[in-house]
C-alpha cells in the first residue's frame, strides 16, 4: 500500500510532514479512535456527513471539506495584542489552570500572552488570509486536497481532517510568531492537532519551547523537542522519553502541599465523588449510580463531569432523577470536589491520583469510560483499589484496607513527588523558563525528533 505521507518529503516542508506522521500515529490510540466513535454516538450529523465521507472516497468531495474544516481552524486563532515576551495557549480550562498557576507570577518581569481562539474569526486573521496572493492560496489547497486524497485511502475521514486542522493551526501561529517577538512558547496538550502545531510553529520560528503537563500523558505520544518541561510526575517522565520526546530540561511537579496522610476509618455516612472522562459509558454510568443510591451509608454523590464533555445528555439524565442526594459539581476547581468527597470513584482518569494524595481512598471502575482498561497502569502498578463486581455494592472499608498496605505509598511516590515541595519547584521552574528566555539567537533544536 502507497504511504499516504512522503518519507523525503522537501526540505522546506519537513517539520510540518514530521508533525503529520506525529498526529498520525498518535491518533492510531485506542483511546482516540473510541473518542471518535463515541462523538458520532452523540451527534447523529456526524455519522451522517462520515457515511457521505466514506461513500465519496474516491471523489474531491472529502478533500474539498477537510480543506474547509484546515481554513476554520486557521481563522480561529485570534491574533494578540502583544508580540513579545511569553506566549501561550490552552484550549480547555486543565489546560489553563496548569500553565497560568506556574507562569503566573512572571507577569512582573516577562509580558504574558494568552493566543485566544474565537469561532467567529477577528478582522486581523481575514486581512493576513486576504493578503495571500491569489496564486499561493491556490497552491496551498490543491497540495493539501493532494495530501488529503492520499490519506484517504488508508485512513478515515475524521483522522485527514485532523491532519489539515494541524496544517490550519500552523498557518495561524507560524504567521503570529514570525511576525512577534515572542521569548518562550508555553503549551499544555501536545498530541493534538492545535497543541503540535503550536510546537512546530515555535520551532519553525525559533522560538524555545516550554511544557507544562496538566495529568498524565496517553501512550503514543507525538515526538516533539522541548527546551524544558514540567511534568506530572515519575510515571510521565518515563513515557515522555520512552516514547521518544527530547527534552532538555525535566522537572517533575511537586505534591507536598497537597499531600495528606490515608484516612485511618471513613464516616459512617459517605460523600462519594465521581469522576468522569470525556467519553463517558453511559450504560455502566447509570448503573453505578444506581447502585451508590441504594446503598444506605451513601448521602450524597457528587458527578464532576470532564471539562470536554462528550455525553450531551448527562445533565439531563441527572435530573430526571430528581434525587437530592445526586447532583452535578458546580466547582471550578476539581481539588474542591476531591475534598468535598470521602470516597473517589472514576475511570481513566489522572483525578484519581490526586484523590489518593489527598487522602481520598479512590477506586477504579472498569467500563466508566470507552477508553482501554487500566490505560496508565495505576491497578497493575498497586496505585489504585480496582473496584470489581460493583453491581451488588462497592465494599468501602475494603478500599480502605487497600491503602493500609505499607508497600502502597511507594507506588504514590512513583505517581506523586509527596516529599518535594511544589512552590519550590515551580520557582526552580521559573527560574529555569526566564533562562531559556534568555538566549533567544541560540540556534533552536529541530522541531521533532
Amino acid at each position: 500500500m502507497e504511504n499516504p505521507v512522503p518519507s523525503s518529503p522537501p526540505n522546506h516542508h519537513f517539520l510540518l510532514f514530521r508533525g503529520i506522521r506525529g498526529l498520525l500515529r498518535c491518533d492510531e490510540a485506542e483511546v482516540v479512535s473510541g473518542i471518535a466513535r463515541y462523538v458520532m454516538t452523540q451527534y447523529p450529523s456526524l455519522r451522517i456527513g462520515s457515511k457521505w465521507m466514506a461513500r465519496t472516497r474516491k471523489t474531491p468531495i472529502p478533500p474539498f471539506f477537510a480543506l474547509l474544516g484546515g481554513l476554520t481552524r486557521s481563522l480561529e486563532v485570534l491574533r494578540p495584542q502583544s508580540r513579545e515576551g511569553v506566549v501561550w495557549v490552552a484550549r480547555l480550562g486543565n489546560e489553563r489552570r496548569a500553565i497560568q498557576q506556574v507562569i503566573a507570577p512572571l507577569e512582573s518581569e516577562m509580558n504574558l500572552t494568552e493566543l485566544k481562539f474565537s469561532r467567529r474569526p477577528d478582522s486581523a486573521s481575514i486581512s493576513a488570509l486576504a493578503a495571500m496572493r491569489i496564486k499561493g492560496l491556490a497552491t496551498t489547497a490543491r497540495r493539501i486536497m493532494r495530501l488529503t486524497r492520499l490519506l484517504h485511502r488508508r485512513y478515515e475521514f475524521f483522522r485527514l481532517l485532523r491532519v489539515v486542522e494541524l496544517i490550519g493551526y500552523y498557518a495561524s501561529y507560524l504567521r503570529i510568531l514570525q511576525e512577534s517577538d515572542f521569548k518562550l512558547a508555553v503549551m499544555s496538550s501536545h498530541s493534538n492537532p492545535h497543541g503540535i502545531a503550536f510546537n512546530l510553529a515555535a520551532r519553525k520560528s525559533r522560538v524555545p519551547v516550554v511544557l507544562i503537563t496538566h495529568g498524565m500523558p496517553v501512550r503514543p505520544v507525538a515526538k516533539l523537542a522541548y527546551d524544558l518541561a514540567l511534568v506530572h510526575c515519575e510515571a510521565a517522565r518515563q513515557i515522555y522519553l520512552e516514547e521518544g520526546s527530547r527534552i532538555d530540561r525535566i522537572l517533575i511537579h511537586g505534591r507536598r502541599r497537597e499531600y495528606s496522610a490515608m484516612r485511618v476509618q471513613l464516616p459512617q455516612r459517605l460523600a462519594v465523588g465521581v469522576f468522569l472522562c470525556k467519553d463517558v459509558n453511559e450504560e455502566n454510568f447509570r448503573r453505578m449510580i444506581d447502585c451508590l443510591l441504594t446503598d444506605a451509608r451513601v448521602f450524597r454523590i457528587i458527578v464532576r463531569p470532564h471539562p470536554k464533555n462528550l455525553w450531551l445528555g448527562l445533565h439531563a439524565w441527572i435530573d430526571s432523577r430528581n434525587e437530592s442526594r445526586l447532583r452535578i459539581s458546580r466547582d471550578r476547581s476539581p481539588s474542591a470536589d476531591v475534598a468535598a468527597s470521602d470516597v473517589v470513584l472514576g475511570g481513566n482518569s489522572s483525578v484519581l491520583v490526586d484523590a489518593v494524595t489527598a487522602g481520598r481512598p479512590s477506586g477504579y471502575v472498569a467500563g466508566l469510560d470507552y477508553g482501554p482498561p487500566d490505560l496508565h497502569s495505576f491497578v497493575a502498578r498497586g496505585l489504585i483499589y480496582p473496584v470489581e463486581n460493583w453491581n451488588g455494592g462497592i465494599d468501602f472499608d475494603q478500599m480502605l484496607d487497600f491503602y493500609r498496605r505499607p508497600e502502597w505509598i511507594d507506588g504514590l511516590r512513583f505517581f506523586a513527588r509527596i516529599d518535594e515541595d511544589d512552590a519550590s519547584v515551580e520557582q526552580e521552574f521559573r527560574s529555569l523558563m526566564l533562562q531559556v528566555a534568555g538566549h533567544p539567537d541560540r540556534d533552536a533544536p529541530a522541531g521533532f525528533c
